[in-house]
């Protein structure tokens, strides 16, 4: 994974994501990257996917009028254009989130950083 610092969106993965992004006309594309994270949670979940999922929950973050600062504008756009989402994707956001910080892929890979408390 091409990774340039520990924000959500400073990997190629998420940079990759946000253009799928840009291309969805409802939400299914966030509850799925957070299921797909949410389904590994017994076999350590894949760094990528991890990866994905983090960056579905900060659009969450944002959709709930929570965003961060470093939004890329292509998510900002995104999130303007939607209606009102379902509340049942703020949990799934936080479920996935308490899965990748317990034990997955992504969580070791930062662990062998000296920026790991950052990214956590």
């Amino acid at each position: 994974m091409g990774t340039w610092d520990s924000g959500s969106f400073d990997n190629d993965e998420a940079m990759d994501w946000v253009y799928e992004l840009e291309e969805a006309d409802d939400f299914s594309i966030l509850a799925e990257s957070f299921e797909t994270v949410i389904e590994q949670r017994d076999d350590s979940p894949d760094e990528t996917d991890c990866a994905i999922a983090i960056c579905a929950a900060e659009v969450v973050a944002g959709l709930f009028n929570n965003p961060a600062d470093d939004l890329p504008a292509e998510v900002v756009s995104w999130i303007e254009d939607q209606p009102t989402p379902p509340e049942s994707l703020r949990k799934l956001a936080r479920t996935s989130l308490r899965v990748i910080l317990q034990d997955s892929g992504l969580k070791e890979l930062w662990e062998e950083t000296d920026i790991y408390h950052e990214w956590e």
